[in-house]
């Protein structure tokens, strides 16, 4: 997929990047793929399973309890998105991680007629900026990402979303007024304070990993911090992994901001 980055201007863009090397793919069908070939190798899931509590002695995680039962590990992971700080709370420790909810929306399917994904980085209220682009099956898919930020676990739809990035698309792209909207959503970001995300080791709880913040990039993130955690969980680091691991500690100062912002 071609995107563009519209860079800033009081009235009109006047520049922008176009890679040919991004591209785009399906959650859903990325998360099942995931999911069928780890069950092929003898990985166990539990759905509707929700985690109570962390079980601890001496300092090492023993266990995790459930509204089913407890299990017993040596070994606990905290992917819990936008619920990582909770999580951390479970087995007494803390995680900078705030929910940020962004909302979006998708088209009634047309005919192609664009190929690239825009991406408009001009700030104006309410917004910082925004992207669409239109997928296979003919729909355009758009979302914002609002200011201030909407902090906190409420995703439900609102009134004043589909105004507000209407006029900022149209305004772009005068043909999308033609489009009818199908339908919006909001989800919810996992923040850190600087906008990076939070992996490693915890000094505090043997056996606890922070895996946590991804900051609304988890889906791209999320193969490699899989593949940097097995390489974790079996002792086989790597001299890079060194220097990530470094970059994203817990125990970082969080000095600066994320970038666009």
């Amino acid at each position: 997929m071609v995107e563009y980055r519209i860079r800033e201007h009081p009235v009109l863009p006047v520049a922008a990047s176009h890679t040919l090397d991004d591209g785009s793919a399906s959650p859903m069908m990325t998360a099942h793929a995931f999911y069928t070939q780890a069950v092929a190798r003898g990985v166990q899931f539990r759905f509707n399973e929700r985690v109570t509590g962390v079980m601890r002695r001496r300092g090492m995680v023993v266990g995790v309890r459930t509204d089913k039962g407890g299990h017993a590990t040596e070994t606990i992971i905290n992917a819990g998105g936008p619920w990582a700080k909770s999580v951390a709370n479970m087995a007494g420790l803390d995680a900078p991680v705030v929910p940020d909810s962004h909302e979006a929306g998708i088209t009634e399917p047309v005919a192609p007629f664009m190929t690239p994904m825009v991406v408009d980085i001009r700030p104006t209220q309410g917004s910082t900026n925004y992207y669409f682009y239109q997928h296979k099956p003919g729909g355009v898919v758009f979302c914002i990402t609002p200011d201030p930020p909407i902090v906190g676990t409420d995703r439900r739809e609102t009134s004043t979303y589909l105004p507000m990035i209407a006029r900022r698309m149209v305004g772009l792209m005068p043909k999308l007024a033609n489009i009818k909207v199908r339908r919006t959503w909001r989800g919810l970001y996992p923040m850190t304070p600087d906008g990076s995300p939070i992996i490693g080791r915890s000094r505090e709880l043997e056996g606890y990993i922070h895996a946590v913040g991804m900051c609304g990039q988890g889906y791209m993130l999320g193969p490699g911090v899989g593949k940097l955690l097995t390489r974790m969980l079996t002792d086989t680091e790597t001299a890079a992994d060194a220097v990530t691991l470094n970059e994203l500690t817990p125990y970082r100062a969080f000095a600066v901001t994320e970038a666009l912002k």
